[in-house]
């Protein structure tokens, strides 16, 4: 409050100056022509006693201004209706300001809705070009099949290419997570059985063990995207795995996926989240793109899910998923 006194001062003191000037002629005059000083005194008194109400009234309407603008201000986003919503000041100038400021939100939300239809657009655009690459795919599945020469190595390969193209899917729906969840009671442990089952040629390719520690546990999430977070974690473990295997347990509210595989380097563990950062196990990877990580970090967020990742070069990475944030929400 002392700040914005201060400043009102500050910005009117024109008007005081005007007021101690004119009072000052006027006392020049009546001196000057000798006159009683009583009239003076009391026509200042009521000119004085006007401009204190007339301040009194402005500071309190420029000090409610004030705080509207400032509430707006502090907002981390601000939403376009209260641009539209905003009246500040009578005078040309504040009406100008307004004016603009509303045309300036009414672009700004065109903008915006733009985008989202863009958005949507882009969206649709890779669903389809995504179910039409999966038919070509379906079909050397078929021939896979039927084929006596097929080999495991063929089948892995369009199962990664699947894999990238529902990774790209989900990158896309990130942008409107919110929107896409469809929160239930899902037991956590067929949702794992679905990945292993997903990616059990991989173990046979390479020639790892799984190790499934019986358990019953059941969380409030999306199934959806809880699915596509364990794929992601899963196939790092068999990526980054040349001998030895995988074990998937449950300890307390931590889903821990331990595994056998190289390691990760102590100053890569902190950016492993990070949008495209692939570290030095990844630079030599030529599959690594740096985004499923970073994507399960993200997704997880949402889900109410802790990820922790240790590792130590060599003997294996540990990854432990807590379900804490909606174990509840039906109780």
């Amino acid at each position: 409050m002392t700040q914005f006194l201060k400043h009102y001062i500050k910005e009117k003191w024109v008007i005081y100056a005007l007021f101690v000037m004119m009072s000052g002629m006027f006392l020049a005059t009546f001196f000057l022509y000798d006159l009683t000083l009583t009239p003076f005194m009391d026509g200042l008194l009521f000119v004085f006693f006007i401009l204190v109400i007339w301040s009194l009234v402005d500071m309190r309407k420029m000090y409610k201004e004030h705080s509207m603008l400032q509430d707006i201000i502090e907002q981390e986003s601000v939403d376009n209706v209260l641009y539209q919503q905003l009246d500040i000041g009578d005078d040309m100038l504040n009406k100008d300001y307004q004016a603009l400021l509303k045309k300036v939100s009414a672009t700004n939300q065109h903008l915006e809705h733009q985008l989202v239809k863009e958005q949507q657009l882009l969206l649709d655009y890779y669903a389809m070009w995504s179910h039409q690459i999966k038919t070509p795919l379906a079909a050397l599945q078929v021939l896979i099949e039927i084929e006596p020469e097929s080999t495991t190595k063929i089948k892995n390969e369009i199962s990664t290419i699947d894999g990238y193209l529902s990774m790209m899917l989900h990158y896309l729906k990130m942008t409107n997570l919110e929107d896409d969840l469809v929160l239930k009671k899902v037991e956590l442990s067929s949702v794992v059985k679905k990945v292993i089952k997903k990616y059990r040629m991989f173990f046979i390719q390479k020639d790892l063990s799984v190790e499934l520690v019986p358990f019953e546990k059941e969380v409030v999430t999306d199934e959806k995207w809880l699915l596509f977070v364990l794929e992601q974690l899963i196939f790092n473990s068999i990526k980054y795995t040349k001998i030895g295997g995988i074990k998937i347990e449950m300890i307390n509210d931590t889903l821990t996926i331990t595994d056998s595989g190289i390691g990760i380097l102590s100053q890569d563990l902190p950016r492993i989240f990070e949008s495209g950062y692939t570290g030095f196990n990844g630079r030599g990877h030529q599959k690594a793109t740096g985004l499923g990580l970073h994507m399960s970090q993200n997704i997880a967020n949402h889900l109410g899910i802790t990820l922790e990742i240790s590792s130590e070069i060599g003997k294996g990475t540990v990854v432990g998923m807590t379900f804490l944030q909606f174990e509840n929400m039906y109780d």
